[in-house]
């Protein structure tokens, strides 16, 4: 059986770490048998974190600081592969291919030409580790009509799936997103969706009030110290992405920086204290979720195994709320051992640069929206060695496709 090691590497939203993801690979496509070896979390540099943090800030961006940050970002991430591996004890040269999921600075998935703007060069991972760099993932699946997000739904897949029981995966990071797999184990009945805010709201009221000193509600501690405002949750359910048919994915800016604003102020209008804001909030961010299960649940699959994962899993006010409003649902949590909640996209994304290499479609039309199922990612070769390997692998794959059709 064919074996193989690759890297993954993934930025998380708030700016200010990227996990990574040493995977050793056996066999091709969705039926690969994966394995951890190493995960690793590391913060950005002061300098990034800092140059990050004021263009999320400012309202007008300044083109040449995120030329430099592009560059600097992917010599980050180059030297956290570096120490993955060394901490692992495993030669870069052995690696096949490292997939790369940088940081998003803009997301648009609405309107004529959706868009993203991903910081992280690239060329310079390929150039300093040597090993072929996939990335760009989510570019092809918009282009053929897609979200761009849900593109590591087939990832679950292969991580979660099980024969002849249906699982729910709920991931609570920027946002809440679902991901139902059926008990089928076919992979074109895979349904994914983005249920609605979560950490971006939550985390966005934090660094609000506290001026930038905290940067979001450690375990719910804030929050659980006030009381949920019937009149303010029942106007933010009326969002119209509330009810939205899916698939679908949160508008970033319609719960980012001037939705807070606008909450705060009318906060104090009406006299309604911080606490009982921040508890609000995680009650929305819980019903958004109870609510999107409870129908996509419903009938045949009402027998389901919650999976729950993601940063926001932490925080213990949010996950009683959840827990509380899936009473009837069995709920586990998606950490296994190998397989860390936080380390899940870097994890994904060295899953993806294989199914790439393997030449297998990763986007899931049910999920994405995307018109058909594409191969995704841009390759940028590593050194001469290593990219003659990958062509070699590719051309293998080509072979035995082509063998079997005939």
């Amino acid at each position: 059986m064919s074996m193989r090691w690759l890297i993954g590497l993934a930025a998380n939203s708030r700016g200010d770490k990227v996990a990574a993801a040493l995977i050793e690979t056996k066999g091709v496509g969705i039926d690969q048998e994966v394995r951890p070896i190493r995960v690793l979390r590391q913060s950005y540099p002061r300098d990034v974190r800092d140059g990050l943090a004021q263009i999320r800030a400012s309202r007008t961006a300044d083109l040449r600081q995120l030329t430099i940050l592009h560059r600097v970002l992917g010599e980050s991430y180059a030297a956290i592969a570096e120490q993955l591996a060394a901490e692992a004890g495993f030669p870069l040269q052995r690696v096949l291919g490292l997939g790369l999921e940088p940081q998003t600075m803009w997301r648009e998935v609405e309107g004529r030409y959706p868009s993203m703007l991903p910081l992280g060069l690239a060329a310079a991972v390929a150039e300093r580790t040597g090993i072929t760099t996939l990335s760009s993932f989510a570019a092809r699946d918009l282009a053929v009509g897609g979200q761009g997000t849900g593109i590591t739904d087939l990832a679950d897949f292969v991580f979660y799936r099980t024969g002849g029981e249906n699982r729910l995966i709920v991931h609570l990071g920027e946002v809440a997103r679902l991901v139902l797999l059926p008990a089928s184990g076919r992979p074109r009945e895979i349904r994914g969706f983005e249920a609605g805010p979560c950490n971006i709201l939550l985390d966005g009221f934090i660094a609000s009030v506290s001026k930038g000193k905290e940067s979001f509600d450690p375990g719910g501690r804030y929050a659980v110290q006030g009381k949920c405002h019937d009149g303010l949750l029942a106007r933010w359910l009326s969002h119209p992405y509330y009810a939205r048919r899916p698939p679908k994915s949160v508008p970033r800016a319609d719960f980012g920086r001037e939705f807070v604003e606008q909450a705060l102020q009318l906060a104090r209008q009406e006299e309604i204290s911080i606490h009982d804001v921040l508890c609000t909030a995680t009650h929305l961010v819980a019903r958004g979720v109870t609510d999107a299960v409870s129908r996509l649940v419903a009938g045949p699959l009402a027998r389901v195994r919650v999976l729950i994962g993601g940063g926001g899993a932490r925080n213990g006010f949010l996950l009683h709320l959840i827990q509380h409003g899936l009473a009837d649902f069995p709920l586990e949590s998606l950490e296994r051992p190998g397989f860390p909640a936080d380390g899940h996209r870097a994890l994904a994304a060295a899953l993806l640069a294989a199914l790439t290499l393997d030449g297998v479609a990763a986007n899931v039309p049910g999920s994405t929206g995307a018109r058909a199922g594409r191969v995704l990612g841009s390759m940028t070769p590593g050194s001469p060695a290593n990219w003659a390997r990958c062509i070699a692998w590719m051309a293998g794959q080509m072979t035995q496709d082509l063998a079997q059709a005939g």
